[in-house]
């Protein structure tokens, strides 16, 4: 079993098809190109399909992202140690778009499809998660 991985936003990178650890066929970068559009209405060329992660410095594949410079501005290990985590303006643009998605898809996800394009991307699940983990464990 991979070790988690975990972006700022909540994002899985150990499980997102982009990770560097993941992508290793020309053909699954088209499974992948072809799923994001379907399923988040963005076209990335196969070539520039490789992420490090939003830890790691340089090769990150959303460079638009505007989570990550807010928890690295604050030196959070992720947004769950964040005191604003309930009230943030920012991190719903990353790590609550799943909902918003399934509302517009009107056909059943497969289970191959949400495990490759949903799963990895249950950023606020994941945090919460974190959250919880962390009080019961008084941290």
């Amino acid at each position: 079993m991979n070790k988690k991985i975990m972006g700022f936003c909540g994002y899985r990178c150990d499980l997102c098809p982009a990770y560097v650890k993941n992508v290793d066929i020309l053909a699954k970068k088209t499974t992948i190109r072809k799923g994001w559009n379907t399923f988040f209405g963005f076209d990335v060329p196969e070539e520039k399909i490789l992420c490090v992660g939003c830890n790691k410095i340089g090769g990150h594949l959303d460079t638009e992202c505007p989570v990550r410079p807010c928890a690295q501005s604050k030196n959070l290990q992720d947004c769950s140690f964040c005191d604003c985590f309930e009230s943030c303006e920012i991190l719903p643009l990353r790590a609550d778009i799943l909902d918003e998605i399934k509302k517009k898809y009107d056909k059943a996800i497969s289970k191959e499809e949400y495990e490759l394009f949903f799963r990895p991307y249950s950023g606020r699940e994941e945090l919460k998660k974190q959250r919880k983990t962390r009080c019961a464990h008084g941290i």
